[in-house]
């Protein structure tokens, strides 16, 4: 991010703000119905900084460009009077920060640290050995403080013994207990009992990214192939949903839950943004439920196959309709005249049908949709004949709704988030946009490392493409 004004993107525990580390400084804008920018400060360049809520409290770590800076220093700060009230120096770089009311979480490469937050008392250590990225995501319940990272290489036994410990909820995740590589387990702690509760066999490759709901009852997951998305229960460890987010390569940046857990939002490297909806067609129990034949009268070592294959056989027979679009040269989206076209195309179809933006339209993007149309019909005829792996890979789960970033920076980085507001509760609506249309649009919020804030529509009933309503520039004075 050294090529963009902005070093570091965070929504704060209730997504109403949003915290940008800046090249000299840090600023907190506020994302929710009344927008405006809460405060700027100068400082240092900023690695990481995290907010408490709403409150005056921030964590910062500076990048270490400047004399006398670190990246092994944490300041704990007060917004109202610009002032540290404490500073921590850690043996290595500072990866990650989590703030709850009650604790604060220090991530580094081998080691995560839990002090009290009112006391800044040092609580545990957690050795997690190698954890370059600095992966970590904590849940805001405080009746279920949940934290989660990825599980060390040297803890397969741990996993087998937490697993055995857990075996007599219903549907626990079976391949926990059998694991023999475990490159794709996360661990899930309860901070309150500072105890591991529960390993989870997530993905076969590296995780890359993970987010807990805001209650703690769910946790969602994405691979660094960045293809995969899943979501599990965090009180039994079952896979409750799977997404196909494409089928090529990605960086999976951010995943983030709507309040209501009604939607998992990821954003990539492919200048994209998916959403994808947790409801009862898309939950696997369901699905499982409407084959003729069931997965019990498969033969088991076909069971147990399922879940191990679906990675790599999913990756490769699957087609993407999103990470491609660049390579096809489009109409360039214009604030203004892009969403008042799209809602007239839109107007004119079927209301049933996913919302279609006439300005992402290409070529390609028509084939890609005609073959997912031939693999959803074959997977009618076919799909009850063949064992439950086979039948995934021709109908995957795949996003409810979906936002191409109009940005060219390949490098670009985001975060979104879903404003539970409809577009005809919100004065930011666009004037042009029918308010008998603008009643059922969620605004989703995405923020970008160029320091724009970008406000699409997303249509409740019908999903397709998301709308751009507005779109405003953060670190402009």
């Amino acid at each position: 991010m050294n090529d963009f004004p902005v070093t570091y993107l965070n929504f704060n525990q209730d997504l109403t703000c949003v915290a940008l580390g800046l090249k000299t400084g840090y600023k907190i804008v506020n994302v929710e119905q009344k927008f405006g920018r809460c405060c700027s400060y100068k400082d240092d360049c900023v690695n990481i900084i995290e907010m408490l809520y709403t409150t005056s409290l921030i964590a910062i770590t500076p990048l270490g460009n400047e004399i006398g800076s670190s990246p092994r220093e944490l300041k704990i700060k007060n917004t109202k009077t610009n002032s540290t009230i404490c500073s921590l120096f850690f043996p290595t770089s500072i990866l990650n920060i989590k703030l709850t009311n009650d604790y604060l979480v220090v991530v580094l490469e081998s080691q995560l640290y839990i002090y009290e937050i009112k006391t800044m008392k040092l609580l545990q250590t957690v050795k997690t050995n190698s954890n370059p990225l600095g992966l970590c995501t904590v849940s805001y319940d405080a009746n279920n403080c949940l934290l989660a990272y990825p599980s060390p290489p040297s803890a397969t036994e741990t996993l087998s013994n937490l697993h055995n410990s857990h075996q007599n909820k219903s549907n626990a995740n079976k391949s926990a207990g059998n694991a023999t590589s475990n490159k794709g387990d996360l661990i899930v702690f309860n901070i309150n009992k500072f105890l591991p509760i529960m390993a989870i066999s997530a993905h076969k490759n590296d995780i890359a990214a993970m987010s807990f709901s805001s209650d703690g009852s769910l946790i969602a997951t994405a691979s660094d192939k960045g293809t995969i998305v899943r979501v599990f229960d965090t009180n039994t460890g079952v896979k409750l949903f799977q997404f196909r987010r494409g089928s090529y390569p990605t960086k999976i940046y951010s995943l983030q839950f709507s309040n209501d857990n009604k939607y998992v939002l990821a954003t990539s490297s492919s200048l994209t943004v998916h959403v994808f909806r947790l409801g009862e067609e898309e939950a696997l129990e369901n699905k499982q439920k409407k084959k003729i034949k069931t997965i019990e009268e498969e033969p088991e070592n076909a069971r147990e196959g399922d879940e191990d294959d679906s990675d790599d056989m999913e990756d490769n027979m699957d087609v993407d309709d999103e990470d491609d679009e660049a390579e096809i040269p489009t109409k360039q989206r214009k604030l203004s005249q892009g969403s008042s076209n799209s809602f007239n195309s839109v107007n004119s179809e079927d209301i049933n049908a996913p919302v279609v933006d006439q300005n992402r339209l290409s070529v390609a993007r028509l084939i890609r949709r005609s073959s997912q149309t031939l693999g959803r019909k074959a997977a009618q005829k076919m799909g009850d004949y063949l064992p439950s792996r086979f039948s995934s890979i021709l109908e995957p789960t795949r996003h409810f709704a979906s936002i191409k970033i109009d940005a060219k920076n390949k490098d670009l980085k985001s975060i979104a988030m879903i404003n539970n507001v409809s577009s005809g509760q919100e004065s930011l609506s666009l004037n042009q946009v029918d308010s008998r249309d603008s009643d059922h649009l969620l605004h989703v919020n995405v923020v970008t490392s160029e320091g724009i804030l970008y406000i699409y529509g997303l249509d409740q009933e019908r999903g397709g493409d998301c709308i751009l309503l507005n779109q405003y520039s953060l670190i402009e004075e």
